[in-house]
C-alpha cells in the first residue's frame, strides 16, 4: 500500500512540474499597436479616429457636432 500511495505522489509531482513549466514557455500576449486619434473641429475632444464622423474635411465626434460644423 505504501509503495503505491508514494508512486501516487510521485506522479502528482510530475504532474504539477510539467503544468508549472507549460507556464512559464507560453510568450505574453501580443500588445496592440496605438490607435490614431483626431480632434472634434467643434468641441476640441480627442477620441479614436476609427470612431470619427467625417465632414467637410474635417473629423467630428458625433453627428450633431459635424451637423453644427466648425466652432468659430
Amino acid at each position: 500500500m505504501a509503495k503505491f500511495l508514494l508512486f501516487i505522489a510521485v506522479l502528482a509531482v510530475i504532474y504539477v512540474l510539467v503544468r508549472a513549466s507549460n507556464r512559464r514557455t507560453k510568450p505574453p500576449p501580443a500588445a496592440h499597436p496605438p490607435e490614431a486619434m483626431a480632434q472634434c473641429a467643434h468641441c476640441g475632444v480627442h477620441f479614436p479616429r476609427s470612431e470619427s464622423v467625417r465632414g467637410d474635411d474635417c473629423d467630428y465626434c458625433c453627428e450633431e457636432h459635424r451637423r453644427l460644423g466648425v466652432r468659430p
